[in-house]
């Protein structure tokens, strides 16, 4: 749930603001695994 601003943007309710902060993260982290895999230093990149 969330509303939209007049220019028609989301804004999430206030609910969903940790639960999409933990699946960034996750995302984050498995796309720093991969690159790591690949001899790559994600902090470098």
């Amino acid at each position: 749930m969330g509303f939209f601003t007049p220019e028609g943007q989301l804004i999430p309710a206030s609910e969903e603001v940790p639960r999409q902060a933990k699946q960034h993260k996750q995302r984050s982290d498995r796309l720093a695994a991969k690159l790591r895999e690949l001899n790559i230093d994600p902090d470098t990149v």
